[in-house]
């Protein structure tokens, strides 16, 4: 660096010295014995300005980004989704009141994508090398008139380049993102760091707690289920707010099962003492807590369980360094139910009461669900409310083992509700699927699992119970 500054002032005396020889009429310069001049002193730059934490920046425009939210959508088919909403305007509480405000950002990114970046790419997505069938990936910037889209499905029209680079706080959860865009319209960049939205679902003193080691988890409850079984009843106390029952696993939850006892019983149970059958189950799938407790697997283990007129409380559940402390206080859902899902929102649509399967047809298989109860023939599925029909190779192949069967697999798969009849990639169609996690056929009982995908959502349903099997 000293050479460089000795060269630049070797230049700088040159040019001084051929401009006092150029200038008639000029005061001599008394020579000093030195021949080096003092360089005129550098105007300082300007200090660029000091950004917000949480911004957009588009053109010249910087505006500190107030509220954002992030959501994880199961998304079936499509996969699992993380939507993130961000706005300028201030004190806005929930992610779907940002996307329905006149000015926010969106980005929607699917799972394996984002955690594969994180895993081997330092969090860096390339926007334009992201699969031309991603339909989950989007990003949207409305802000006045710079209003701009971007999808991978529709060829990045609108962009010339984008990267966006991500981190998840595996504690706190939250998300923070730093993209930048250069569109028809000009560059935007956008940092920002997200919580994700919890629960709405906040109910008189109910929580789910529990100390893991470091891991603390302190929260609301935001799903709750009472079932009764030919064997007696569950009760699945869950973190967040599911979308039909055979998405509790995807949450932390809490699992109780006991034998000869039924929705209207109290009962306590000391996992140390008890006498009868039962089973604890305390699991976080994303911080991997699990503690299982039974009277056949009781050692070591301690705490109480008790239901009282209906309220359920789990008091110093422990194993090892796991403590576990949960409540519920509101009304139980019921496992079988059928909902409308609509940019998260959920709408219940009717109680699934028969299942009859009709698997007489020679190429095709159909599930009938109806909220008739006690329906046990084709001939009385009179008015159906869903009908999924399905190639008959699916039953063996897929149903009769637990999986999905989708319309992915079979495009001439079809689900009807009611007057309507959807087909995986007409109209507003994304995809369906159907499952049968238990079959028995003895007990002629079974739990179903059907979803369908649309533009603003879809429908899930879920049936645990009796059924009739048409041959």
């Amino acid at each position: 660096m000293k050479t460089i500054f000795r060269h630049l002032f070797w230049v700088a005396t040159c040019f001084m010295a051929i401009s006092l020889v150029a200038c008639d009429g000029e005061e001599p310069v008394i020579d000093n014995g030195d021949d080096t001049p003092t360089p005129e002193e550098p105007t300082p730059e300007e200090p660029d300005p000091e950004l917000p934490l949480n911004y957009v920046k588009y053109g010249d425009v910087v505006r500190e980004l107030h509220s954002m939210y992030y959501v994880v959508n199961d998304a079936q088919e499509l996969g699992i989704q993380y939507a993130m909403a961000m706005t300028p305007a201030e004190g806005v509480t929930s992610f779907d009141d940002i996307i329905e405000g006149e000015e926010y950002i969106f980005l929607s990114l699917g799972e394996e994508l984002l955690l594969d970046a994180i895993d081997s790419y330092d969090g860096r997505i390339d926007a334009m090398t992201i699969n031309s069938e991603d339909v989950v990936y989007m990003f949207i910037a409305k802000l006045g008139e710079f209003d701009i889209e971007d999808t991978a499905i529709a060829g990045h029209l609108n962009i010339t380049s984008g990267e966006i680079v991500v981190t998840l706080d595996e504690e706190s959860r939250n998300i923070t993102i730093n993209a930048h865009y250069v569109t028809v319209l000009g560059d935007v960049d956008v940092v920002a760091t997200l919580p994700i939205e919890e629960s709405a679902v906040v109910v008189g003193d109910s929580y789910y707690r529990y100390t893991w080691g470091d891991v603390m988890v302190d929260t609301a409850v935001g799903s709750a289920y009472a079932e009764e079984t030919p064997n007696g009843v569950t009760y699945t106390i869950c973190k967040d707010a599911i979308k039909t029952y055979v998405y509790y696993e995807d949450t932390p939850f809490l699992k109780v099962e006991v034998a000869g006892k039924s929705m209207i019983d109290d009962f306590e149970i000391d996992v140390a003492t008890y006498d009868g059958e039962f089973s604890i189950w305390a699991c976080d799938p994303i911080k991997g807590m699990d503690l299982r407790v039974s009277d056949g697997n009781r050692d070591g283990r301690a705490g109480v369980v008790r239901v009282k007129d209906g309220v359920l409380t789990c008091e110093n559940l422990t194993y090892n360094d796991i403590c576990v402390n949960v409540c519920f206080v509101d009304e139980y859902r019921a496992v079988n139910e059928c909902v409308n899902i609509s940019y998260n929102e959920r709408t219940e649509l009717f109680t699934p009461r028969s299942v009859v399967l009709d698997n007489s047809g020679e190429s095709e298989y159909k599930i009938y669900v109806s909220s008739r109860a006690g329906i046990t023939t084709v001939i009385d599925m009179v008015a159906p409310d869903v009908v999924v029909t399905y190639p008959k190779e699916g039953w063996e192949k897929w149903l009769m083992k637990g999986n999905f069967i989708s319309g992915s697999s079979y495009p001439e798969m079809t689900f009807k509700y009611k007057k309507s009849t959807y087909k995986k990639g007409v109209g507003d169609c994304y995809g369906m699927n159907a499952q049968i996690p238990e079959y028995d056929s003895e007990s002629g009982c079974l739990r179903l699992n059907l979803n369908l995908y649309t533009e603003e959502g879809g429908m899930a349903l879920y049936y645990s119970g009796e059924f009739s099997l048409v041959e």
